[in-house]
């Protein structure tokens, strides 16, 4: 079949993630982290982080290492329960705080911030943080003024692979294992790591597609294990939006979609198809990326139906029916995705829409509502994300999913087969939206 795009590369996922961390750790001499079993820690286990740079006065860690009690609405729901002058930041738990018996669950992708002790024989800068099971992204704050200012770096020496391919992940990521002995179920996150059988790994591919405006777009594009071209069974296809700020790899790289996508195939919970990630916000000049879209819901969607699937179906053995097409987005990504349930419910039979919404865009009484009745609607989000108190429930600029929700039964459209919206009991983060695709696949997907 014809490549009308480039190719940058072709990884295994499970290379690329062992490429990462080791599976779960970097070479502690040359700085990075290095994930171990600790007796001593309450957990079970301890992340030891190492920075090198002789000229930093100061270097603090920055990782999505903290917690909230279940259900606590201090943290959820914009601080339902919060008294004037309090933060919910108060109500955060570090992990040097983390109990068992807490009922803990992860929240945010970078809160904790904590200064790091310099080892004046190695020169190297380094702190021991027990955390729980889980894929963790992070960063360092460097000073060079002794802390008057900062700027945020990114481990040198575990550097996001898809970044080589064109990709501008800003942060790292590692895994901590689960210990059933220390740790309760919610904390075995097992089911987004690299799949132990490297032969039941999938691929991604970095390419580049003809997209809107005659640009050359960064897309990546996961093909389960064993993909045949020649298959008599086309496979289906799963298109997916990143939020704002995000790129392309956001989805494969902080989410783990294929490592998840692996692991359910292999439990035959769902059966093999592709998965396709575009840059909705951004396009590369050849010095620069700079902004393109911004988020324009009719530029995205032309792109993707005249352009992004066009060449998908060229060059890969996808089926072309509706059916076996479907679109996904999370918070900026599911504006899009739900703009596109209005404007073209006619090109996909299957649209999840994640932490967020165009309930403002709502189509008015000329609307032909039909089509919209025919596809399946899956609704997502996080305890965050309801926006209990938020005064745009139900005005012109809703983007929450109780107000979609309640604007499509009105038309008598039913989403997640007629059930209620799916809520995570976390944040606007890389903690929640993993949980929901993975319940999207194994319930609901080409179901």
């Amino acid at each position: 079949m014809k490549k009308s795009g480039k190719i940058y590369a072709v990884c295994s996922i499970s290379a690329v993630c062992a490429a990462l961390s080791g599976l779960f750790a970097m070479a502690a001499e040359k700085g990075g982290v290095e994930v171990k079993m600790n007796d001593a820690s309450r957990t079970g286990y301890t992340a030891s982080f190492s920075y090198y740079d002789d000229a930093a006065t100061n270097v603090q860690i920055v990782g999505g290492f903290q917690y909230h009690v279940a259900e606590d609405y201090h943290v959820l729901g914009k601080g339902v329960l919060l008294s004037k002058g309090d933060s919910w930041t108060n109500y955060l738990v570090n992990p040097e705080d983390w109990s068992k018996e807490q009922n803990l669950r992860h929240c945010g992708d970078d809160g904790y911030v904590k200064d790091m002790t310099k080892d004046e024989q190695t020169g190297a800068w380094t702190i021991d943080v027990d955390l729980t099971g889980g894929a963790y992204v992070y960063q360092y704050n460097v000073s060079y003024d002794n802390g008057e200012t900062y700027e945020r770096v990114i481990d040198p020496e575990n550097i996001p692979e898809c970044n080589a391919h064109g990709a501008h992940q800003t942060r790292s990521q590692f895994f901590v294992p689960y210990d059933a002995g220390k740790q309760p179920e919610e904390d075995d996150w097992t089911w987004l790591f690299p799949i132990e059988d490297e032969s039941a790994a999938g691929e991604i591919l970095y390419e580049t597609y003809p997209g809107l405006g005659d640009e050359e777009r960064p897309v990546e594009i996961y093909l389960p294990a064993g993909y045949d071209a020649d298959r008599a069974e086309p496979y289906k296809v799963l298109y997916m939006l990143h939020g704002g700020g995000g790129e392309e790899s956001d989805w494969f790289y902080q989410g783990n979609a294929g490592n998840i996508v692996d692991r359910l195939v292999a439990e035959k919970k769902c059966e093999e198809f592709l998965m396709v990630c575009m840059n909705s916000s951004a396009f590369d000049t050849g010095e620069a990326w700079v902004p393109h879209y911004s988020w324009d819901v009719d530029a995205i969607s032309d792109d993707i139906t005249e352009y992004l699937i066009p060449y998908v179906e060229e060059n890969y053995n996808v089926s072309k029916e509706i059916t076996d097409r479907g679109i996904l987005g999370l918070s900026n990504g599911a504006k899009a995705a739900n703009y596109m349930l209005y404007k073209v419910p006619d090109k996909f039979g299957y649209f999840a829409i994640l932490s967020g919404s165009a309930a403002w865009m709502w189509p008015d009484e000329t609307y032909d509502f039909s089509a919209m009745k025919q596809v399946k609607i899956y609704l997502g989000t996080s305890m965050a994300d309801q926006n209990f108190l938020d005064t745009t429930y139900h005005t012109n600029t809703d983007k929450t999913i109780t107000g979609l929700r309640e604007l499509l039964e009105k038309q008598e459209i039913f989403c997640n087969g007629g059930g209620n919206p799916v809520v995570v009991d976390g944040s606007h983060d890389w903690f929640s939206w993993p949980v929901l695709l993975k319940d999207y696949v194994e319930t609901a997907l080409w179901k």
